[in-house]
C-alpha cells in the first residue's frame, strides 16, 4: 500500500474534482486526484456559467483563458410559438465541456497537481482512511473528497444499498450547431423546452428537453438520429436545428436524479456535485454547484485545522442553497413545460409584461461564495 497519508485524496477528474484540485494546491496542500478514465477528456457538450460560477473561474485564475475560447451572451431572450416573450442582460460564459475540463487540468498541473487515470475505485477503509483500486493498487491517505459524480462509486461503497438514480421524466437532445449566435435563446412549448448558446466563435450549443413518460437510458454519449429529434419535437421549432440534418454528433438521453442526503459528509469522506446532489438541469446550474461545492470546502480545509469542522461548515453553508436550487430546477421543468392553454397564457403574460423572468437567475447568481465562508469562519 502506498503511503498518500498526508494527501487528500480526490476521487473523479470532472469539474469539481479538479476546482478542489486546483483550490488545494493554491493553498499549498497536498493533493491527488484518481480518476477512472483514461484521461480527463470529456464530450463536447455545452456548458453555461453564470456569474456565481465565475467567481469561482476568477478567483482559481482561468478566467481569462476560459472567456478567450468560448461565448460570451450578454442577452437572454424567450420565445413561444416562434415569437419573443421577453429578454433581459446577462453576463455569461457559455462553452463545451471540452474547453473548461482543458482549463481546469491544465491549470491543476501547472500548480504542480498530480491525477492518476485508469484508477477505478474497488473498495474504501474509511476508520483508517485507504483506498483500493481495480487495477490492484492501494493508497492510505488523509481524507477522500468523492468527486465521482451522479453513479458515485464511492457513495455505494460507503452505503450499501443506497439509493440509485432515479428517471426524472424528461429525455434530452444535444448537438452543436455550425452557427455564430450571441445571445442566449430559450424556446418555450407544451411539454418541451429548447435552448441555444454560443460555445465559441463559430459553433452554438443545441439542447432540446422533452417531457417523455417512457424511460431512456442515462448517458449523454448515447447517440440519436435526426429523425427521433424532429418526432419529439414540432414542425414549428425545426428551423431551428435544421443544420442537424447531416450531424453523426446527436444524442439523446435521459434526465436522472436522486433524492439530497441529509448529510453531505461522513466520517473521512465528503461529497461533492453530483456525488452529492445531483439535480435536473433546468437551471443551469450543475456545474455551477460543482464549481461552489469545491471552492468552498477546499477554502475551509485551509482555514480550518480540523477536517471535521471543515466538514461541519461545508455542510452547514451548502444544504441550504444546494436544497433549494435542487427544488427550484425541478420547478423550473414543469414552468416550462406547461401545456394547459390558460395556465401557458397567464405565464407568457407575466413573462412578457412583469421582470418575473429574471428575478430568479438574477437571485442564484448573486451567490458569492467568498462572503458565504466569510460568514461563518
Amino acid at each position: 500500500m502506498k503511503d498518500y497519508s498526508s494527501h487528500i485524496a480526490i476521487i473523479g477528474a470532472g469539474i469539481s474534482g479538479l476546482t478542489l484540485g486546483c483550490v488545494l494546491k493554491q493553498s499549498g496542500m497536498s493533493v491527488i486526484i484518481f480518476e477512472k478514465s483514461s484521461t480527463a477528456s470529456e464530450q463536447g457538450a455545452g456548458i453555461s456559467i453564470s456569474p456565481n460560477g465565475l467567481r469561482v473561474i476568477r478567483n482559481i485564475g482561468i478566467e481569462n483563458e476560459l472567456r478567450s475560447e468560448s461565448g460570451n451572451p450578454k442577452e437572454v431572450q424567450f420565445f413561444y410559438n416562434q415569437n419573443k416573450l421577453t429578454s433581459f442582460p446577462v453576463d455569461l460564459v457559455t462553452t463545451s465541456r471540452q474547453c473548461l475540463y482543458k482549463n481546469l487540468l491544465n491549470k491543476y498541473l501547472s500548480l504542480g497537481g498530480e491525477v492518476l487515470f485508469d484508477h477505478e475505485v474497488s473498495s474504501i477503509n474509511l476508520t483508517d482512511p485507504s483506498i483500493s483500486f481495480s487495477n490492484d493498487s492501494s493508497f492510505n491517505v488523509n481524507h477522500i473528497a468523492a468527486c465521482d459524480g451522479i453513479k458515485s462509486k464511492c457513495r455505494s461503497l460507503i452505503y450499501k444499498g443506497a439509493e440509485q438514480p432515479f428517471y426524472s421524466g424528461y429525455s434530452v437532445w444535444r448537438g452543436i450547431l455550425e452557427k455564430n449566435q450571441t445571445e442566449n435563446h430559450i424556446h418555450l412549448g407544451p411539454n418541451f423546452h429548447i435552448v441555444t448558446y454560443p460555445i465559441d466563435n463559430t459553433r452554438t450549443s443545441f439542447v432540446a428537453a422533452v417531457k417523455n413518460p417512457k424511460e431512456t437510458k442515462e448517458s449523454w454519449k448515447t447517440k440519436g438520429t435526426y429523425e427521433g429529434l424532429c418526432n419529439d419535437l414540432p414542425e414549428s421549432t425545426r428551423h431551428i436545428y435544421e443544420s442537424l440534418q447531416d450531424s453523426n454528433e446527436i444524442y439523446k438521453w435521459g434526465v436522472y436524479t436522486k433524492k439530497i442526503p441529509d448529510k453531505l459528509f461522513d466520517n473521512n469522506i465528503t461529497f461533492l456535485g453530483d456525488a452529492a446532489h445531483p439535480m435536473v438541469p433546468f437551471l443551469g446550474q450543475g456545474g455551477c454547484m460543482a464549481l461552489e461545492d469545491a471552492y468552498i470546502f477546499g477554502k475551509l480545509i485551509k482555514l480550518n485545522d480540523s477536517m471535521k469542522t471543515s466538514q461541519i461548515m461545508y455542510q452547514k453553508l451548502r444544504y441550504k442553497r444546494v436544497k433549494k436550487i435542487y427544488k427550484d430546477s425541478a420547478l423550473q421543468g414543469k414552468l416550462n413545460h406547461i401545456s394547459n392553454p390558460l395556465i401557458v397564457y397567464c405565464r407568457n403574460f407575466l413573462m412578457k409584461y412583469t421582470p418575473v423572468a429574471a428575478l430568479k437567475p438574477n437571485s442564484i447568481w448573486g451567490y458569492d461564495p467568498d462572503v458565504e465562508i466569510k460568514k461563518i469562519s
